[in-house]
């Protein structure tokens, strides 16, 4: 049993990194239970995408704990989230996948929304982690792969969840989030 939490801005690579990991398990033979978020609408429903469209197929659903009931789900050994932010159920989820049922489990997500602030529960795991990995993309308006650690959004929408895809944010630099 174990937890990995993977965070960081839109564009770090964070789906890139799920679909590698879902290749090493299944490389050598574990069930995995892939879930995704009802609520991001990006790509097709269900399944795991990048931003360079690789593919994976997953679970989407509106509560973590809808997957229960899922055949899979008492199959798997690994059990993967993406899009965590999303989830209201996230915290009771995981630690009763992982300490209760002895289940591994990846948690994918943003470090933060575009504000800088926490997004969702995702944040409230640390505590429990076995490891954390936060990733960074490269600055857009840098261009020169200065890390970018935040999240800026381009749109004037003012939501705190507003799914979008390429056009709708930026990763941007310390420097240049403040300017922004």
């Amino acid at each position: 049993m174990s937890l990995e939490l993977i965070i960081g801005p839109m564009y770090a690579g964070k789906s890139s990194y799920l679909l590698s990991l879902i290749s090493k398990y299944e490389a050598i033979g574990w069930k995995i239970l892939t879930l995704t978020s009802a609520l991001d609408t990006r790509y097709e429903k269900d399944a795991v995408h990048s931003h360079n469209h690789a593919r994976h197929d997953a679970v989407a659903v509106s509560y973590l704990g809808e997957a229960v009931a899922n055949d899979a789900y008492a199959a798997s050994k690994l059990i993967l989230i993406e899009e965590s932010q999303f989830f209201e159920d996230l915290v009771p989820f995981v630690i009763r996948a992982v300490e209760a049922e002895g289940k591994h489990v990846v948690v994918v997500g943003l470090s933060g929304d575009f504000n800088r602030k926490p997004f969702g529960h995702t944040l409230e795991l640390i505590p429990f982690c076995d490891r954390i990995t936060k990733l960074t993309a490269f600055c857009r308006l840098c261009g020169d792969g200065t890390p970018a650690l935040f999240t800026h959004r381009t749109s004037a929408e003012t939501s705190v969840i507003a799914v979008g895809a390429a056009g709708s944010y930026d990763a941007l630099c310390r420097k240049h989030y403040l300017l922004a």
